[in-house]
């Protein structure tokens, strides 16, 4: 009989607890039923006969403040020949629509709602400087809050083509500005006033990019006037910076390589036979590297990249290299009892020849053995560039 009875206990607590959980289900639902009621009847009185073709002011002569914020979610693309920047971004735009106003106490303490985009008022912003085309916000997309102030909240996003003027002067050290230029399309600044809300883009929610780092973002409002109607711009600027570590050990420090060995050609004696080859082989691996390199540099007309024309100095110097060991070469082998040595070759030798001697005298005056060596062989040659002269 005890146990009985604990358990009879025991189950009218959990029945009492079931039936308190039960009766707060219940409450939350009716609650939940008269807020539903509520927004309801919100819609029915404002939203239902909202026209959203007029501007929500009472006062025609009222201009509308619409407040911009810009937020940068991810950058897809950056393409310096297109000079085209891909990015996703959204949207925060707030006004104040004085038609839909309300008292909260009136309809249950309800203080927003989320009324449909296509039933209020919305300012027709878009972007002047995107590539394909120039449609306003995505107006199919968008979520709109409405609070009981007549505050109208709206974020819309989309995936945006901007056009972007480079500079690829310092390349891979270069920095670039993207810009994205607003402006409401159809009304005038008495109407409706773009403002910015911030002086920077948002970077909360944006995912780094490989190649690019955000460094500095602000925003410039402008006013034009065409035809003496003035059209107010809002520019909002970004400062790209280049990751410069991978171009760096890919391109810069290749052709500088190349460049060092293409000097080592003078270093082999003439008598090895295989002078003019490794000039010739060092060509070629030179032309091959730079149709590598070159893909990877970006292709502008407006601006050359300093690096570009540094990579054609050395193409063209590799090239007088390479006719420079074919004329030592024939030079060397030329038989001066059949073929003398020209008189302009044999002068523009010996005054190189003269200039050297002295800079060996003067410049090192105690390394007498360095000194003698280096007058025996340049004066075998000026011999030899005589005797050229004089069997001819």
């Amino acid at each position: 009989m005890y146990v009985l009875g604990l358990y009879t206990e025991l189950g009218l607590r959990h029945l009492k607890g079931a039936t308190c959980g039960l009766c707060l289900l219940l409450f939350l639902g009716a609650a939940r039923g008269q807020d539903d009621h509520h927004v309801l009847r919100l819609h029915n009185d404002l939203i239902r006969n909202n026209n959203p073709n007029v501007r929500p002011v009472k006062n025609s002569s009222d201009t509308i403040t619409v407040s911009l914020e810009l937020h940068l979610v991810s950058m897809s693309d950056f393409g310096e020949v297109t000079q085209r920047v891909t990015a996703t971004v959204f949207f925060f735009v707030t006004w104040k629509d004085e038609f839909l106003t309300w008292n909260a106490s009136e309809y249950g303490r309800v203080s927003e709602i989320c009324p449909d985009y296509g039933k209020i008022w919305r300012p027709y912003i878009t972007i002047r400087n995107v590539v394909d085309r120039i449609p306003p916000l995505r107006l199919d997309f968008g979520i709109m809050k409405v609070t009981a102030q007549g505050i109208v909240t709206w974020s819309p996003g989309d995936i945006f083509k901007t056009f972007c003027q480079m500079d690829v002067t310092n390349f891979p050290l270069d920095e670039q500005e993207s810009t994205y230029i607003m402006f409401e399309w159809g009304s005038y600044p008495k109407e409706v006033d773009l403002k910015p809300s911030r002086n920077y883009i948002g970077l909360y929610l944006f995912n780094s990019n490989s190649q690019w780092d955000i460094v500095n973002s602000s925003f410039q409002k402008v006013v034009f006037h065409i035809t003496d109607t003035p059209f107010c711009f809002v520019y909002f600027n970004m400062t790209l910076k280049r990751k410069p570590s991978l171009a760096i050990l890919t391109t810069i420090l290749l052709v500088l390589v190349l460049g060092l060995v293409n000097v080592v050609v003078f270093l082999i004696p003439v008598e090895s036979g295989e002078k003019l080859s490794f000039a010739n082989s060092v060509l070629l691996s030179f032309t091959v590297s730079l149709s590598f390199v070159t893909g990877l540099l970006p292709q502008n007309a407006d601006s050359i990249p300093v690096f570009t024309l540094f990579i054609v100095g050395l193409f063209v110097m590799s090239s007088i290299y390479v006719f420079l060991t074919i004329w030592i070469m024939h030079v060397f082998h030329r038989d001066a009892a059949i073929k003398p040595v020209l008189t302009w070759m044999g002068r523009m030798t010996r005054s190189w020849g003269e200039m050297l001697l002295w800079h060996s005298s003067c410049g090192n005056p105690g390394d007498l053995d360095s000194g003698k060596d280096v007058e025996g062989n340049i004066g075998t040659l000026i011999n030899y560039m005589d005797a050229g002269q004089q069997n001819g």
